[in-house]
């Protein structure tokens, strides 16, 4: 059913138009009438109409006016223009409003009713097309609903396994899928779909453990299982693979790494020195060499780095023949306004107001 708004002033316009296209076409329904645009606007918006015939000159805002109120609120609203003005300025405004169609008063009822089926069927297609948009949306939705509350196990599985990782907690990984795939098989999950996620999570930590600079070979899953008991044999076996270059690694790593990197930090802290190159003198990954820092003293890299650069700042601060200027860039800052900002951050007082301190306290001691 279309539902059709009609809009003029003149009351026996509008009795006219509503006899001829009730007689004239089917599955239509005329849901109400307006006598000029402020009425229209009202009407649209408690109607929602999919079709307006709309008068062009009419009191109380004209039609022009009002098919562009509508047209804000209600895009897929159409509209014929009915009109006893032939001029090419409504029509040129009429195109830039989106209206296609345009009857001239008096028209003959034939084109009436042709004009106003043409719209119609191009309603009804539009609507089809948006009816078909919106059911593949919720078909896909559904699909997404099913696939998020069936793998809920799974996701969850996948988060743990990221924080492991990176607790470097290999037994927890192992015992992580392998408390998955009990899980499949308790609640009669197909063999092939369980093999798909395992597929994945094995490929989730070779991408992980690539990351944080862990050497591994690509994962060979044969897939080959035909039941529960060898896949997770299977599985062991890969996971043994890939998870003994991390326990390595672990390994490789000496209690006495972070007093080494540390020290290496504070010896050339005035250099341009970076993660990347910390890490290189400890033959570390930057990632571990960042999970050292926080692990072993609550603070970052960044923030180590800049530490030790303000403390020689400091000391250099007592040296009268040196300028601001020539501190910030021995200390491996490379902008003076930066480095006073970052002094005073740490300090709550700005360098110069520092160097006036020291030199006065020093002064008194004298």
């Amino acid at each position: 059913m279309i539902n059709i708004l009609i809009v003029d002033d003149e009351r026996v316009e509008r009795t006219a138009l509503i006899q001829i296209i009730e007689q004239g076409i089917e599955n239509i329904k005329i849901v109400g009438e307006a006598e000029n645009g402020r009425r229209a606007i009202q009407l649209a918006k408690k109607l929602q109409p999919d079709l307006i015939l709309m008068d062009i000159q009419m009191p109380e805002a004209d039609g022009l006016t009002a098919i562009k109120e509508i047209s804000k609120r209600y895009p897929a609203i159409q509209y014929v223009i009915v009109s006893a003005y032939d001029t090419f300025e409504y029509a040129r405004q009429a195109l830039r409003l989106g209206v296609k169609d345009y009857l001239l008063k008096p028209s003959r009822i034939e084109t009436i009713i042709e004009t106003v089926q043409s719209v119609i069927k191009r309603i009804r297609l539009e609507k089809n097309e948006r009816d078909m948009v919106e059911q593949e949306e919720l078909k896909i939705q559904k699909l997404v609903d099913c696939y998020h509350e069936g793998n809920r196990a799974a996701l969850e599985t996948e988060k743990n396994i990221l924080y492991q990782l990176q607790q470097g907690n290999v037994e927890a990984v192992q015992n992580l899928i392998m408390s998955f795939i009990d899980y499949c098989s308790d609640f009669g999950k197909s063999i092939s779909e369980t093999q798909q996620r395992l597929l994945k999570f094995v490929l989730l930590i070779s991408q992980v453990l690539n990351e944080i600079g862990v050497e591994i070979e690509t994962p060979f899953f044969s897939l080959q299982a035909t039941n529960y008991q060898q896949l997770k044999k299977e599985t062991q076996i890969v996971l043994e693979k890939i998870l003994y270059s991390l326990t390595s690694m672990n390994n490789k790593i000496s209690p006495n790494i972070f007093q080494t990197l540390k020290k290496f930090i504070i010896e050339n802290s005035h250099k341009d020195l970076n993660l990347d190159i910390a890490a290189a003198h400890v033959k570390l990954s930057p990632y571990y060499v960042s999970k050292l820092f926080k692990e072993q003293s609550g603070t970052n890299f960044i923030d180590f780095l800049t530490e030790c650069r303000i403390k020689n700042a400091m000391r250099m601060l007592g040296d009268p023949n040196k300028s601001l200027k020539e501190i910030t860039f021995e200390v491996g800052f490379h902008d003076p306004s930066y480095f006073s900002r970052v002094f005073k951050r740490s300090q709550g007082i700005s360098p110069t107001e520092y160097r006036s301190r020291w030199f006065a306290n020093h002064q008194k001691v004298q």
